[in-house]
């Protein structure tokens, strides 16, 4: 019969067994100081080294340059050890100096009293995987009808762009790649460019900011940007994908115009009907309409008809008012017509004064008195 440590020690020998056979995963063990001190078939085919050429060398022997400079081999065993575990992807280099993307596992070994005895590690190689999916990332990239870019974080400067982002700037993809989107002036505003990384920078989303870009020939375009940082070949990157906007930005300023228009009744009257819901954003839309038809036409009286208007609410009641205020500053009568029940408890509650506001129950009304009023400061009246 065998002794409970003869078992433990047969269970030992299996799992070596094991772990030397595995060959799709590099597996080996480094002392506290990150130095390998074990070695499987599986490490060998993946990095290239021999145990006898690998032993007692240093794990950054597999990282980049770049890595070994920033000091990521001595972070990643310094996080394991405080955390238990570190599990990263990245770029590994071969004993041939190939690099190959790796999923790699590192788990702190410790004894009962919690010494550090060193670190295991698992590494795989994903590069197919990898490949796949870039492969996919470039053929959705190219294929979008909506402008992409990548850019890298640090300078800006372009990594690739689509066909649909050269169609909306006017430039080659030529004319564009390895060169910085801040120098040749895309971005018509270059701080939209920097808050944009800020932001995202400080773990907020960007999605659908109002920016404006600059095409090759001097354009601006409006567009809405959505954003975020990604990893490409190593690097942090800015993605981008933009909506151009310019457009149906010029039909909602077209459309917002002639949904309230400002008519001249007659030399010094003018006369706005309203219809519709009208809202904060249409309110000082009004204000500034009329304030500029009342300075330009010399206009001396005003006749809104809010025939057409079910009610507002009491902060665009509040603009409204506003409205009719300043364009008395500008030494013209204001009429209200059509005012419904509704509308009067609005203004009655918001304080309004009609002390100086005249109100009739109808557009015609509203004339008659209008073209009195116009009459009596006539020279001729």
């Amino acid at each position: 019969m065998e002794t409970a440590p003869d078992q433990k020690s047969k269970n030992e020998q299996r799992l070596q067994l094991l772990v030397g056979s595995v060959t799709d995963y590099a597996i080996f063990l480094l002392d506290p100081e990150g130095c390998v001190i074990t070695w499987n078939q599986g490490a060998q085919r993946i990095k290239g080294y021999t145990f006898d050429e690998i032993r007692g060398r240093h794990f950054s022997v597999f990282y980049p340059r770049e890595d070994i400079e920033s000091g990521k081999p001595d972070y990643e065993l310094k996080v394991a050890a405080q955390e238990g575990r570190f599990e990263d992807e990245g770029w590994r280099i071969r004993k041939d100096g190939s690099r190959f993307w790796a999923n790699a596992v590192i788990t702190a070994l410790k004894d009962e009293n919690g010494a550090l005895l060193g670190f295991g590690k698992v590494t795989r190689d994903i590069s197919e995987r990898k490949w796949a999916m870039e492969a996919n990332f470039e053929k959705l990239f190219r294929s979008s009808p909506n402008p992409i870019l990548l850019s890298r974080l640090e300078d800006a400067s372009f990594i690739e762009v689509n066909d649909a982002f050269c169609e909306l700037l006017g430039y080659t993809r030529a004319e564009l790649i390895g060169h910085s989107a801040i120098a040749l002036g895309v971005w018509h505003y270059a701080e939209e460019c920097t808050h944009i990384v800020a932001e995202l920078k400080a773990g907020r989303p960007v999605r659908g900011d109002a920016c404006e870009m600059r095409t090759r020939s001097g354009d601006r375009r409006n567009v809405e940007v959505s954003a975020d940082i990604i990893e490409f070949r190593g690097n942090p990157c800015l993605f981008v994908t933009l909506l151009d906007t310019t457009e149906s930005r010029k039909l909602e300023a077209v459309i917002e115009e002639l949904s309230t228009p400002v008519l001249q009744a007659q030399e010094g009257l003018l006369v706005v009907p309203l219809i519709g819901r009208v809202d904060g954003s249409r309110a000082t839309q009004l204000r500034n309409q009329l304030l500029n038809a009342v300075h330009t036409q010399r206009a001396r009286a005003v006749v809104i008809d809010m025939t057409g208007v079910p009610k507002v609410e009491r902060e665009t009641a509040d603009g409204l008012i506003r409205a009719i205020e300043a364009v008395r500053l500008l030494g013209a009568k204001v009429i209200l017509a059509g005012i419904s029940a509704g509308i009067a408890d609005t203004l009655v509650a918001i304080g309004a004064s009609f002390r100086r506001i005249k109100t009739t129950a109808d557009l015609q009304s509203a004339l008659e008195e209008a073209k009195s009023f116009l009459s009596e400061e006539s020279p001729m009246g």
